[in-house]
């Protein structure tokens, strides 16, 4: 499987572009509620230190992973646009990113999931991250010893 990402921070254009090849649905399960305009939200996430890198299959962008920098950990956020979803493109990038934020020096990971969200439960379980569930899942991934600081969102 042929994956690359191109950092898209700031560019807000391409982020319109991506998102009107998604679902509401898709858009629910990325910001675990309805969204009218996502350039919106990366506006606060971008200003709060967020980086959003496309990911590119084939050449196409085909989702979004957004990292923000949290202590001495990440919240992370994956988006598949709807017609590329179900290929292991979501596991993919779950396993590739999780090498990359060690190797930036983050010591654990965290994602917000919808409980409904039943795929990034499914790779979140693979990874063999812990999952914590109540009205919102809080996905935790440690990637080194000590990764036990939370941030707190």
């Amino acid at each position: 499987m042929s994956i690359d990402y191109v950092e898209m921070t700031g560019v807000y254009s391409k982020i319109q572009e991506l998102y009107k090849k998604t679902t509401q649905d898709s858009i629910i399960h990325r910001f675990l509620h309805p969204v009218a305009d996502p350039t919106y939200v990366y506006r606060y996430l971008w200003g709060r230190g967020c980086r959003s890198l496309f990911i590119y299959y084939d050449n196409k962008p085909v989702g979004v992973v957004d990292v923000t920098p949290c202590g001495d950990g990440a919240e992370v956020a994956i988006l598949i646009i709807d017609a590329y979803q179900g290929r292991g493109l979501g596991k993919a990038v779950a396993y590739d990113f999780a090498g990359r934020l060690k190797k930036m020096g983050f010591r654990y990971v965290l994602a917000y999931v919808s409980p409904e969200n039943y795929k990034a439960l499914a790779i979140a379980r693979r990874i063999g991250a812990e999952i914590k569930c109540r009205d919102v899942c809080v996905v935790k991934y440690v990637l080194a010893e000590g990764g036990e600081e939370m941030c707190r969102r």
